[in-house]
């Protein structure tokens, strides 16, 4: 073996352990490189986002600053956003979002709608009222439920609970974050005539409350009552009595549902309020039953518990996070009591 051969020797043998070369070698897998965006361009990008989305629901985070609790932090918030949204109505910016809310259902009509003046109601022994038609498949009866968020929670199990009943077609139209306090943010007289007039239900389920621990306001921004003074207790007995007297045409009922206990000690005082005031209008409206759901989902001394030990002994974690609204487990709990009480509209005892 010459030197020469001896020097390449190695080389070959490399080859021939190695990775294969040569035309019809596979080739190897190119790398990926993932692209990136730089933090400048993110941040960029971000802000421009949040400019599009603040131009084109102005409208949005206008209404959103008007919903709050009376203060320098709403004053604030109005000042910001209230000029914010005339600068882009001047430019007409916002077209597109509000064309897509009014397709999608979410203006509100009739905003300058202000309660009617309650009058004497007659009492319920003295007054007889059309029966309730006994609904069928083909004609089942039509419930609309309206309120707050707690009322679509309700709404929502309710559809749930009589998914198997074709006589009885339910219908949530509730807004979150609303209440009967703050007319100039959302008018629940408005939207209650509205909603009555297109939807034409058979059983109107109410249920707010929750949110209206805050001054009551007319629909032109006026202060009618200061929270917490007694004015505030008979300006909110005429919000309830509204909606009520809304309701009374022909054989219509209105199942109203009373709010439950909650966590929040602030919320809970005024939930017990707003609770008395419904339960004693409901008295002298035969047309309205009271649903007493906090005496359903109640701890053993009739308080607030976070774990409820209902009839069948099976025990609930009842309420989520904020202590005031029903886990879902509750509310398809609560059903069984609930839709008797709506069946019972209309079936004989």
């Amino acid at each position: 073996m010459t030197d020469d051969d001896m020097q390449t020797e190695p080389t070959q043998h490399r080859r021939q352990s190695g990775s294969p070369s040569g035309p019809g070698a596979p080739r190897r897998p190119a790398r990926r490189v993932r692209n990136t965006m730089s933090a400048t361009a993110a941040w960029k990008s971000t802000l421009l986002a949040l400019a599009v989305f603040a131009v084109l629901g102005s409208g949005g985070l206008r209404e959103s600053a008007e919903g709050m609790p009376l203060g320098w932090q709403r004053d604030v918030a109005l000042g910001v956003t209230g000029g914010l949204d005339r600068v882009v109505n001047l430019l007409s910016l916002n077209r597109p979002y509000d064309w897509a809310a009014e397709e999608l259902g979410r203006t509100q009509a009739d905003e300058d709608f202000e309660f009617p003046v309650p009058t004497t109601v007659p009492s319920a022994t003295t007054t007889t009222l059309p029966p309730l038609r006994v609904p069928t498949a083909e004609a089942p009866l039509n419930v609309v439920i309206a309120g707050d968020s707690t009322a679509i929670g309700v709404g929502d199990r309710l559809k749930v609970a009589v998914d198997d009943d074709p006589t009885l077609a339910v219908d949530v139209q509730g807004k979150v974050a609303t209440g009967l306090t703050r007319s100039d943010y959302f008018n629940w007289g408005a939207r209650t005539k509205e909603l009555l007039e297109t939807l034409q239900p058979d059983v109107l389920l109410f249920m707010v409350g929750a949110n209206d621990t805050q001054a009551v306001l007319a629909p032109d921004g006026t202060v009618i009552a200061r929270y917490g003074t007694p004015e505030w207790a008979e300006a909110y007995r005429r919000q309830v009595a509204g909606i009520m007297d809304l309701a009374h045409e022909g054989s219509r009922r209105v199942l109203w549902v009373g709010q439950p206990k909650v966590g929040d000690a602030k919320i809970n005082g005024t939930l017990q309020q707003v609770n008395q005031i419904i339960q004693e209008e409901a008295a002298s409206r035969p047309w309205v039953t009271y649903f007493d759901l906090a005496a359903v989902v109640a701890g053993p001394s009739g308080s607030f518990a976070e774990y409820v030990t209902f009839p069948d002994g099976k025990t609930v974690h009842c309420f989520a996070g904020d202590g005031v609204h029903l886990s879902m487990q509750c509310l398809d709990r609560s059903m069984a009591e609930l839709v008797p009480v709506l069946r019972g509209l209309y079936q004989p005892a």
